[in-house]
C-alpha cells in the first residue's frame, strides 16, 4: 500500500484532483494482493488452482460487498416481519449479487485466469509461511533487528552462556505471539481430529461416483469421480487439514468417470494401498 501511495505520489503528485482516486484503486489492488500472497499456497494445496484475477476481481467487486451484506441482513430480518418490504431490498441485494455473479464470470472466462498448480509438498507449504512470517517481522522491525543485531555479535563471541541469557531477556512481546500461534494450531487440530465412528460419505463430484469411509484416522476412498478439483475439494472437507493419507484406495472399474480423479488423488495424497 505504501508503495502504491508513493508511485501516484511520483506520478501524479499530491494536489491534483485524480490523486484520491489513485489512491483508492492502489489500495484496492495491494489489499488484493496481500491477500493473494497470504493465502495462494493454500488454495493451490488443497484445491489444485492458482488463479490470475485475484487483483481486478476484488477490485471491481468490492463497492458491492458491504451492499450485499446489509440488504441480505435486512432482507432476512424484515422478512419475518413485513414480507413485501423484505422482498423490495431482497431485489436489490439480487441486483448486486447479478453484478458480483457477471463480473466473477466473465474474469474466469478469461484464457488465463487461473492455472491448474502442481502438487505441492506440505514441508514447502510450512517453509513458504515462516519465511512471509520472518520478512513481514523484519520489514515491521528494522531499527529493533538492526539494535539487535549490534548487540548480539559480542553476544556471539562472548560464548554459549551470555547467548542463552541474551534469548531468555527477550521481549514478551515476540514470546506472547509465538506461544499464541502455537496454541491455536493445537486448538485448531484438537477440534478436527475425528471421532471412533464409521462414517460413509458419497461425494459429491458432478457425474461420476466416489466414496469415502472413514473410521478415526482411516479412510478408505472408492473410486474418485471424473474431477479431479471436484475430489479433491470433497476430501478436503471430509478429512482433518492435517491428514494426508488415505489406507485403501479402491477402483471398481477404469471408467473415466470413476478413474480420472484418483490420479490427482495419488499426487495428492499418501496412499498405502491401491486395489
Amino acid at each position: 500500500q505504501a508503495m502504491g501511495r508513493k508511485a501516484v505520489k511520483a506520478t501524479l503528485g499530491e494536489d491534483r484532483p485524480a490523486v484520491p482516486i489513485a489512491n483508492t484503486i492502489t489500495d484496492s489492488f495491494s489489499v488484493s494482493l496481500g491477500a493473494i500472497i497470504g493465502v495462494w499456497p493454500l488454495v493451490a494445496y488443497y484445491f489444485g488452482i492458482i488463479s490470475f484475477v485475484g487483483p481486478p476481481a476484488t477490485f471491481l467487486t468490492l463497492p458491492a460487498l458491504p451492499g450485499i451484506i446489509i440488504t441480505g441482513a435486512l432482507t432476512g430480518g424484515l422478512g419475518l416481519i413485513a414480507l413485501p418490504v423484505a422482498q423490495v431490498i431482497g431485489w436489490l441485494a439480487w441486483l448486486l449479487l447479478s453484478y458480483l455473479l457477471v463480473v466473477v464470470k466473465a474474469l474466469a472466462a478469461i484464457p488465463l485466469a487461473f492455472r491448474e498448480a502442481v502438487s505441492i509438498n506440505h514441508s514447502l507449504l510450512w517453509g513458504y509461511y515462516l519465511t512471509l512470517g520472518l520478512a513481514l517481522w523484519l520489514n515491521s522491525n528494522r531499527r529493533q533487528v538492526s539494535t539487535l543485531t549490534t548487540k548480539f555479535l559480542p553476544l556471539a563471541k562472548s560464548g554459549i552462556n551470555k547467548m542463552t541469557n541474551f534469548i531468555s531477556k527477550l521481549p514478551k512481546k515476540w514470546v506472547i505471539p509465538s506461544l499464541l500461534a502455537a496454541a491455536i494450531l493445537v486448538s485448531v487440530a484438537a477440534a478436527t481430529m475425528p471421532d471412533k465412528n464409521l462414517h460413509i460419505s458419497f461425494l459429491d463430484v458432478g457425474q461420476g461416483d466416489a466414496i469415502l469411509i472413514h473410521k478415526g484416522n482411516q479412510q478408505v476412498l472408492v473410486d474418485g469421480g471424473p474431477s479431479p478439483q471436484a475430489i479433491t475439494l470433497e476430501l478436503s472437507k471430509k478429512m482433518p487439514f492435517w491428514d494426508r493419507t488415505i489406507e485403501l484406495v479402491v477402483l471398481t472399474h477404469p471408467s473415466a468417470d470413476h478413474v480420472t480423479g484418483l490420479i490427482e488423488v495419488l499426487n495428492r495424497y499418501k496412499v498405502k494401498q491401491v486395489l
